[in-house]
């Protein structure tokens, strides 16, 4: 995976559109956010992105981890070589429930 320390900054136009893709597959095209930078340095290892949208079980909402190893300042990412992980259980998307994030709609 990533080097430990990689983490912050501001997402690329390829990387929100592949959360913004993320955010309506997974949260099935319901109203979604997504935070307008990565997790802070040191919180996981690699590049952390994270996406929200009000939970349909319960208050609050359902999060997810978009987990990159490294940054794509390109075009599309192939999903050939695309090593990203989404991530959804509870525990690992508690970083995104925990941080200080500044969110803006997903889409």
């Amino acid at each position: 995976m990533a080097r430990a320390g990689a983490g912050g900054g501001t997402p690329s136009k390829a990387e929100i559109a592949y959360a913004d893709a993320t955010a309506a597959g997974v949260f099935r095209r319901r109203k979604a956010e997504r935070a307008r930078t990565f997790l802070p340095t040191g919180t996981v290892d690699g590049y952390g992105l994270c996406l929200r949208s009000p939970s349909r079980k319960h208050a609050g909402y359902d999060y997810v981890l978009i987990l990159q190893s490294s940054r794509d300042a390109g075009g599309p990412i192939s999903q050939v070589d695309d090593d990203t992980l989404v991530m959804r259980r509870p525990a690992d998307t508690a970083p995104c429930a925990t941080a200080r994030l500044d969110w803006v709609n997903a889409g």
